[in-house]
């Protein structure tokens, strides 16, 4: 059966699926290709399974605070089952509700997997052929896995396989100590486990401001986190029922045993098999190379999100898929990604935008740096986590904020006000200038704001300035 489309989308995930809707929105006709559930990685795998997760964690650490703290007189008993089954219930009910709010919408779903067999042509799986005079890949990432000796040992798992779990591991090695590892470290930690985590480079979270990468890595061995950086994972064995992870760090060989191993080594653009091979699609470094307005080389071809090798976020990827549907609609949008907010979901959370201070050194700005710690704010103390920090960045040369690294309580529901701000261009004064309020988190950032422009209200003055290296 062969159907003709305005649109034909490859890949349901978060860019995928808004593209796909944003088109309808725009009166555009459009199929939409996707070999599981839509929604991809993050609404099924990602984003939304482990936050649910980690709202349950927090939760937990709530209650032995209060235990602590003599307010309440037990601890109660975990159900992990029931904890593992409201995950799957919310990650059914947004799934399903965004497959309701797509087909009510005019699109087209194919739940096969499909690959453009020639410019203009897209065939799936289930024998079907969809022709459109636009196609978007947006494939998404896949795990990219070490060739490790002992990676497929029974035990070792993806963060897939961690999220289907029936019981919590009594001790867990976690490969990997970016952004996913630390948050299954998170996740684990907080239910029990005993976590390792081995990093390759020098220090975890290299994607955070070292400052605040430092202060999140003091607070993890109390949590029964322990951290190794500057490693190499040799082999991976059996040791009676525990699995042992050899590695060397130091020209020292160490080993650790645990009942789990969790593989978050990161992802690669996933586009095998999606055709682009026999196209022509320029590729750098493994992932399609696409122009300011998100086409590739091939005349009709786009693609967004995680197969670009860039920026792997589901947000990102949404944004792409507004902007391309803008574009096959006649609009000329250019992609802007001047300011891109990523958070990490920890306890305390972490979020940023824009430069780091090693960022900021290396292209070359001379800046000021003003810091206010939140043990001065009174709703971080209310909220018995006050051992975060704002931090703001501003070029000296414009006045203009270019970086702004949070860490604390709920910070990732401020790093939208410090995105604008970036993307926007404004001033410390801009922020400063603005009412905030009271009480909430979002106080330190105008009292950080205050640092750059004489001095912050509620806490000593914590500014310098910083010449490029």
């Amino acid at each position: 059966m062969t159907q003709k489309f305005d649109m034909a989308i490859i890949g349901g995930g978060p860019g995928g699926y808004v593209a796909a809707l944003r088109a309808r929105q725009l009166g555009l006709s459009v199929a939409l290709a996707e070999k599981e559930r839509v929604g991809g990685v993050c609404l099924n795998r990602g984003c939304i399974p482990t936050k649910t997760l980690l709202s349950h964690v927090d939760g937990l650490l709530w209650v032995r605070r209060s235990v602590r703290e003599g307010i309440l007189d037990r601890e109660p008993t975990l159900d992990f089952s029931a904890m593992m089954r409201r995950k799957n219930e919310i990650v059914e009910n947004i799934v399903s509700g965004l497959e309701e709010l797509l087909v009510g919408s005019g699109v087209v779903l194919y739940n096969a997997r499909a690959r453009i067999s020639e410019p203009g042509v897209v065939v799936t799986g289930l024998g079907d052929t969809i022709t459109a005079s636009n196609i978007i890949i947006g494939t998404g990432a896949k795990p990219w896995i070490p060739p490790i000796p002992g990676a497929d040992l029974p035990g070792v798992v993806s963060t897939r396989q961690a999220l289907a779990l029936e019981k919590v591991p009594p001790s867990i090695v976690i490969i990997g100590g970016g952004v996913v590892g630390q948050e299954f470290a998170a996740i684990f930690s907080g239910l029990g486990s005993r976590v390792t985590v081995l990093e390759a480079l020098d220090r975890i979270l290299t994607e955070v401001d070292a400052e605040i990468a430092r202060r999140y890595v003091s607070l993890l061995r109390p949590r029964g986190i322990m951290t190794e950086e500057s490693v190499q994972v040799r082999s991976i064995e059996t040791a009676g029922d525990l699995l042992r992870v050899i590695y060397e760090r130091k020209a020292k060989e160490k080993t650790v045993d645990a009942d789990l191993v969790l593989m978050a080594t990161g992802r690669r653009p996933n586009i095998e098999g999606s055709g682009i091979e026999d196209l022509g699609i320029t590729l750098s470094d493994g992932a399609i190379k696409v122009d300011g307005f998100l086409r590739t080389s091939v005349p009709g071809i786009y693609a967004i999100g995680d197969v670009l090798g860039r920026q792997m976020l589901a947000h990102v990827a949404s944004y792409h898929g507004e902007i391309v549907a803008e574009n096959v609609a006649g609009h000329e949008k250019p992609v802007n990604e001047t300011a891109i907010p990523a958070c990490v979901f920890t306890s305390p959370q972490i979020a940023w935008v824009g430069l780091t201070e090693e960022e900021a050194r290396k292209t070359g700005h001379t800046f000021r740096a003003s810091t206010f710690s939140l043990s001065a704010s009174g709703m971080a103390q209310a909220l018995g986590e006050s051992r975060g920090l704002i931090k703001l960045i501003e070029d000296t040369g414009t006045g203009r904020l270019i970086g702004v690294h949070l860490f604390g309580p709920h910070v990732s529901e401020l790093i939208g006000e410090a995105t604008l701000a970036v993307r926007k261009g404004l001033s410390a004064s801009d922020l400063a200038g603005t009412i905030h309020a009271h009480p909430t988190i979002s106080e330190a950032l105008r009292e950080a704001a205050l640092g750059l422009l004489g001095g912050p209200i509620h806490a000593q003055a914590r500014t310098r300035t910083v010449e490029p290296s």
